[in-house]
């Protein structure tokens, strides 16, 4: 199962856009986990939905429309984040891929590709750098898209889920990754 996260700097910059997109991208069976951290929040909530009318305007009705096969949300404070992610452990079976939206998820689950989208316009939330810094890349949203790398080398099959989620073809990808001169590890073809 692949591990893919959305973070990003502040609130109204794209992440449930992007989750849709990704969704829409992608082949096989997925499920998508909104985590949402609140100081106010006293009890944790945890919503599993698998039906698009249940909540169709929100993030996880969104995310089922787009394609996902299930959609949990989380919101909690952040000191309970880890255990509210520990209690829908029996939910995460049997899936291709596994996308988080959030930044704090970024402490308790190991991702296998880390997407940070920016807006130089909006303003930044406590939780944003340290989601930067962990990004593999950064979408500016500020610059027409712009792909950053945040990494000096990439695995090839890293590479591969890459091309996927974004809707890229690899060879696009292997053109990025040349012209930010980062490196390709473990070419599967053993090029690299």
């Amino acid at each position: 199962m692949d591990k893919i996260v959305v973070s990003g700097q502040a609130s109204k910059v794209g992440k449930t856009t992007l989750v849709e997109e990704i969704i829409k991208n992608l082949c096989g069976d997925i499920l998508t986990i909104k985590c949402a951290v609140s100081d106010e929040q006293i009890n944790p909530i945890i919503s599993i939905e698998e039906k698009i009318n249940k909540n169709k305007n929100k993030d996880t009705g969104r995310y089922l429309k787009a394609g996902s096969n299930k959609a949990i949300f989380i919101k909690t404070k952040r000191e309970n984040l880890k255990k509210s992610l520990d209690d829908i452990k029996n939910e995460i079976k049997d899936y291709d891929y596994l996308i988080y939206e959030g930044n704090n998820v970024l402490d308790f689950i190991n991702a296998d590709l880390i997407i940070f989208l920016k807006n130089k316009l909006l303003e930044r939330k406590y939780s944003a750098d340290k989601a930067e810094s962990r990004s593999d890349i950064i979408l500016d949203k500020s610059n027409e898209k712009e792909i950053i790398f945040n990494i000096e080398s990439i695995s090839c099959y890293k590479a591969h889920l890459l091309a996927d989620v974004l809707g890229f073809s690899v060879g696009k990808v292997g053109k990025l990754l040349n012209k930010a001169e980062v490196k390709i590890k473990g070419c599967q073809l053993g090029l690299f």
